[in-house]
């Protein structure tokens, strides 16, 4: 299924960088209108594009000069934008977890705050294929979303100091995974044998470029 979406609202921050921005909320679907609009962009500035980052829901350009907005408008709005349920390019990753008691810190708290079993929250956790949002925080941090909307539950009041490397947490609306030791205040309910991040290999490119 297809359907036309609005031009973004356009914002230049500098001479060389507009940024184009859509509804403001953190979804599956400004995920897909945020992945297409930048695949536009580089369709349709090939010679004048240098980069373009998307995030939640804003598409940051850097061009070499000046571009001309109505004319992007146009092609934009005479385009059959991709819905949620299209297909976007991506591939999946399948991420072992381990949900022992060692490695899920926050289990209680969870399992006190949504009213659900332990067996409850790691099946609705596994339930769901997750989308890579965008790269962020910490070197080679995923943000993943949508999170099953049982298992949203606030970060931590008071972030703890230390988070082991591969730990799989959850904060609102999304689930992540700490690709260092770091400080932390996401929800941790596990962790992966996965290696996001090592300072001589740099990312994990298998899940950045999902």
């Amino acid at each position: 299924m297809q359907r036309i979406i609005d031009f973004p609202h356009t914002m230049w921050i500098s001479q060389h960088t507009i940024r184009f921005a859509f509804k403001e909320e953190i979804s599956q679907e400004n995920f897909y209108i945020v992945q297409e609009f930048n695949r536009f962009l580089k369709n349709n500035l090939p010679q004048n594009l240098i980069e373009s980052v998307a995030s939640y829901h804003t598409v940051t350009a850097y061009v070499k000069q000046k571009i001309d907005i109505s004319t992007l408008h146009k092609r934009w709005l005479s385009m059959q934008v991709p819905t949620k349920d299209a297909e976007v390019g991506s591939r999946q990753l399948q991420i072992p977890v381990c949900y022992d008691e060692e490695f899920a810190l926050d289990m209680d708290r969870v399992m006190e705050y949504t009213g659900l079993s332990f067996e409850d929250i790691k099946r609705i956790h596994l339930s769901k294929t997750y989308s890579v949002y965008l790269i962020g925080f910490l070197p080679g941090f995923p943000y993943l979303g949508d999170l099953d909307r049982e298992l949203c539950v606030p970060r931590l009041q008071k972030p703890r100091n230390y988070v082991s490397a591969s730990s799989v947490g959850i904060g609102g609306v999304q689930t992540g995974i700490y690709p260092i030791d770091s400080p932390g205040g996401w929800n941790i309910l596990g962790k992966t044998p996965l290696t996001l991040f090592e300072i001589q290999r740099g990312l994990n490119t298998k899940i950045c470029s999902c």
